[in-house]
């Protein structure tokens, strides 16, 4: 875990308040948390560090890494810490239009839509002086947008299943940000099927193995003991799809 970075913000008013203007990672908006109540589907804790003028929040995970979330139902791992997340949001301070990019798109693409972006952003705030500023007294090395790009894709791919956000009063998830993915449902009821289908050949490893799969696991629905109620939370998506809160 490297939060290093997010250290020197906290502590230097100058460096907090370029990460605010014009990279919008605000600090001082991490005392009015998200703009609902939220917590991950895995239990795990949460802690707002910084938020941005849209609305939108960061979280730091127990594992470290930082979860984005926006105020219209949409969030997603942006790094695997805060140092790296920092180093994205400055980089790319347009991220958010990237998150349907991928490596694969090429570079031709990548930095197309990154100078488009940065260029519509030079019209109201100076970016160049403050991103290099920033590098500098953070520690971060100038890496190349479609390097960055790449991260931001990898790291949003991570999101699912261990950071899925869920509203804490509806237990609704929020919708993935970026690169779209089956709905967990399907998989949870092809893993149901292929089970029944085993245990009705007489397969006497099927039922030790549904027992101890982690699909799914931490649910409300599902006690882990109960091989008969986790094969029918598998068959009929009731896991996923409580533990999700699929709308």
């Amino acid at each position: 875990m490297s939060d290093h970075a997010l250290r020197l913000l906290r502590q230097d008013r100058r460096l907090a308040e370029l990460a605010a203007h014009p990279f919008d990672f605000d600090i001082d908006r991490a005392a009015h948390g998200h703009v609902e109540e939220v917590r991950l589907a895995s239990g795990e804790p949460l802690e707002v560090v910084a938020g941005d003028d849209t609305g939108g929040t960061y979280f730091l995970c127990a594992d470290g890494s930082v979860l984005y979330a926006d105020s219209e139902g949409t969030a997603g791992i942006i790094g695997s810490s805060a140092d790296e997340a920092l180093e994205l949001v400055i980089g790319l301070p347009g991220w958010r239009d990237y998150t349907q990019l991928s490596p694969d798109d090429g570079e031709e693409k990548i930095l197309a839509c990154v100078t488009e972006t940065e260029d519509e952003i030079r019209e109201y705030y100076g970016i160049d002086e403050e991103r290099a500023e920033l590098r500098a007294a953070l520690g971060f090395p100038e890496r190349s947008p479609v390097e960055l790009v790449g991260r931001l894709r990898a790291a949003l791919l991570r999101t699912e299943p261990d950071f899925v956000l869920l509203n804490a009063d509806e237990g609704c998830a929020y919708d993935r940000l970026g690169p779209a993915s089956p709905p967990l449902w399907e998989a949870v009821l092809a893993a149901g099927r292929a089970d029944l289908a085993r245990l009705r050949q007489g397969d006497r490893t099927a039922w030790r193995e549904v027992a101890e799969d982690p699909l799914g696991a931490g649910s409300p629905c599902e006690p882990r003991s109960s091989t008969v109620l986790r094969v029918t939370c598998r068959c009929y998506g009731t896991c996923c799809g409580m533990r999700h809160g699929l709308r």
